[in-house]
């Protein structure tokens, strides 16, 4: 890192300015003088149309068929041979858990061991089961989004709701006691469960599940149509990301960028205020102040105030740093942009290369500080080499085999969801996924053959590797993470390693001879677009949901131009074309806020993963 501080410093002596703002947070005074800003600047009235050059509906030379010789999922999937009836028998399974429910242990002293210990063994054997269920469930519907499919999931959620509510109390009574016991697991396990959160409401149960799969639904489902062919429409996943990523024509991005968060991020509005709230009364009933709070005890960090502190501390200190890419890639797109923007303030979100700016790794080529030493371009080599979506994944499986690490299992192989099927609508953010039966593992990726598919390959069977490690002798309350930001770091240092000079050599995608001095230079400025620039996005997706879910979010006037007060003030990275808050909600066009998914993991993964990389070398002799 220091290596890429020193490049970065050379390389620009421009300043990151949002009207030479300082890189303190701002008080909160300076931030609704920022959103009132923003409104007089960039709002626009509801009626309003945006107008576009005549050429901007041109369809974008990104064919999202036009990689080599791709092998079909359902081909790969049919060559693996698997037990159709080895899976979770949801009948069964709530049969099981029904009859032992009602045999649930006697409790005489909450205080005893002994007493805990049976009631644990029995707790777990029946959560076990649910959360089976839940697991196999929840894949089905991101992979065939249906009503049926949703109906399910809440009926589920219905089922199971008395045995929450039942447990809970007693699991908060016996954590009271193992407390203090020098039974380390009985302290860690009863410490979690009473951490637990319960609706009391069979109304709200039903109602959370339906606005939670028609906010996957709209997000999964959501297209963007043709200014002049509104019979050709786009999803996000592959066409719409893959636009963000290649094309260089300012009218076609803004295109894209607002279709999306109008198409998306507007519908997912409402369905998430209400989602949302919820959510909130839920947590509130259970003790915490908010979901923020919820969300921060997950870490294990401190209490709220010493976890925020904490973070605020680690954008801080990287802000320096990205001060200087900000300014040394606005610079470069000011001049391929000219008089498209305000050169010294912040750079419109759709120029970055992704449709949330959250890393702009994509527009390496444009940014190069040695263009005579470009690095390879690793989606037209896999494409050159015939590469198939197959050998990806395969290519993936031998890294990790390689170091001593599992094979994917005959299930993973078999079960996946490795490309975009045609016949139904799904929901493409990549995930990886254990279903907690039978070494059942899945991958749900609709892949292409590009670089970006090659890192979230590595990326999600890092995940998967995970999953297998501490199902290996762990038992099922300790089949999880360190928290959910060891996850990701751990799936982000492999992927990391898997576009390194040292590996695409070792693979021989790239001749030894052309690593040199620049070589190396501009793949560290490849990865401090990639990793230095998600910093702020990271930060902000959850610094502005924490307001938010602790109502310090006016709705009616500021729900809007909030999110892009924070994306200002921490990433100078501004909306792309006026919005309003009268109907915008631009938060909601990435996944992660439909989905409900916290955000912090991704800021502290973005650290843990190069604390994990020089450990890996350290054990290496490589310092």
């Amino acid at each position: 890192m220091k290596s890429l501080i020193l490049i970065l410093l050379l390389i620009s002596s421009f300043h990151f300015v949002t009207s030479t703002k300082r890189l303190e947070d701002l008080s909160e005074k300076e931030l609704r003088a920022l959103i009132t800003i923003i409104k007089e600047e960039y709002s626009f009235s509801v009626n309003e149309k945006v107008d576009y050059a005549e050429d901007s509906n041109e369809n974008i030379q990104v064919n999202p068929n036009d990689h080599v010789d791709i092998q079909s999922s359902n081909k790969l999937n049919n060559n693996i041979q698997v037990d159709p009836n080895d899976h979770v028998d949801i009948a069964l399974w709530n049969k099981l858990n029904d009859q032992d429910i009602k045999n649930m242990p006697e409790i005489k002293d909450y205080a005893d061991e002994a007493t805990a210990t049976r009631w644990l063994e029995w707790y777990l054997r029946v959560t076990q089961r649910f959360s089976q269920i839940g697991n196999s469930l929840e894949y089905d519907y991101l992979t065939n989004i249906t009503t049926e499919n949703a109906k399910k999931i809440s009926d589920q959620s219905l089922l199971q709701t008395p045995f929450g509510r039942q447990t809970l109390p007693i699991a908060k009574e016996f954590n009271k006691y193992m407390k203090n016991s020098k039974n380390k697991d009985l302290k860690l396990i009863f410490g979690r469960l009473a951490t637990g959160t319960m609706s009391h409401n069979d109304k709200d149960v039903k109602r959370v599940s339906k606005l939670s799969s028609d906010l996957e639904s709209i997000y999964g489902t959501a297209t963007v149509c043709e200014l002049n062919d509104k019979k050709t429409c786009h999803t996000i996943e592959p066409y719409l990301e893959r636009l963000m990523e290649t094309e260089k024509d300012y009218d076609r991005l803004l295109w894209a960028w607002k279709g999306w968060h109008d198409e998306c991020g507007n519908k997912v509005r409402p369905v998430y205020l209400e989602y949302v709230d919820l959510l909130n009364k839920n947590v509130k009933e259970n003790g915490y102040d908010s979901l923020a709070d919820n969300w921060i005890e997950d870490y294990e960090m401190g209490n709220s105030t010493e976890f925020e502190n904490t973070v605020d501390q680690i954008l801080k200190d990287i802000m320096p740093l990205y001060t200087e890419l900000h300014a040394y890639v606005r610079g470069r797109l000011c001049s391929m942009y000219p008089n498209r923007f305000d050169c010294h303030g912040p750079i419109p979100a759709h120029l970055l290369g992704n449709m949330w700016a959250q890393q702009w790794h994509d527009r390496l080529n444009d940014v190069l500080p040695y263009p005579d030493a470009p690095p390879i371009n690793l989606t037209l080599l896999l494409q050159k080499k015939k590469f198939s979506v197959h050998d990806l994944y395969t290519t993936s499986e031998d890294f990790f085999t390689s170091i001593g690490l599992y094979p994917m299992t005959p299930k993973f192989w078999a079960r996946s969801m490795f490309e975009k099927p045609k016949d139904r609508d799904v929901v493409c953010h990549a995930a990886a996924f254990d279903l907690g039966y039978h070494d059942d593992y899945r991958a749900k990726v609709c892949t292409e053959v590009n670089d970006d598919y090659f890192y979230t390959i590595h990326h999600e069977m890092g995940h998967i590797e995970y999953y297998m490690a501490y199902a290996e002798g762990q038992p099922f309350v300790y089949r999880d993470g360190a928290n959910s930001a060891f996850h990701e770091a751990i799936g982000d240092t492999i992927g990391m390693y898997a576009i390194s000079p040292a590996h695409l050599v070792k693979l021989g995608f790239v001749d030894k001879e052309a690593i040199n001095q620049h070589y190396e230079i501009n793949y560290l400025m490849r990865l401090a677009l990639q990793k230095v620039a998600f910093a702020p996005f990271a930060y902000v997706m959850d610094k502005y949901r924490f307001l938010l879910f602790r109502d310090k979010i006016d709705r009616k006037h500021e729900l809007n131009t909030m999110w892009w007060a924070l994306r200002i003030e921490h990433g100078g990275i501004m909306a792309a074309a006026a919005r309003t808050d009268k109907v915008n909600f631009d938060p909601g066009a990435k996944y992660h806020v439909p989905s409900n998914v916290p955000y912090m993991r991704y800021f502290l993964a973005n650290i843990l993963q190069f604390q994990f990389y020089r450990g890996l070398c350290r054990i290496k002799g490589q310092t």
